[in-house]
């Protein structure tokens, strides 16, 4: 997963950061997260976990996953319609 990780990452880095967490070195964060598996992947948002994806898996789907997370969270801007008072 280390290739599709680092090609979301650069694509994606004007939109979020991306971290490894070492689940040897840190079982403590691995036990507050609640990781059964690797590879997991969580997205935050603010602080706060928004999804917990497990497993392999390709590019899109990886990358369809976040932006379902994202998009779950974050509010669409309003359309001209919507912003008209009359």
């Amino acid at each position: 997963m280390r290739p599709v990780v680092s090609q979301i990452a650069l694509a994606y880095r004007d939109v979020f950061g991306v971290a490894k967490l070492d689940v040897i070195l840190y079982p403590n964060k691995t036990a507050e997260y609640h990781v059964r598996g690797t590879p997991t992947f969580i997205l935050f948002y603010k602080g706060k976990i928004v999804t917990t994806m497990v497993g392999a898996m390709p590019f899109k789907t990886l990358v369809d996953r976040i932006n379902a997370g994202l998009m779950s969270v974050i509010q669409p801007p309003l359309t001209e319609e919507q912003t008209d008072t009359e």
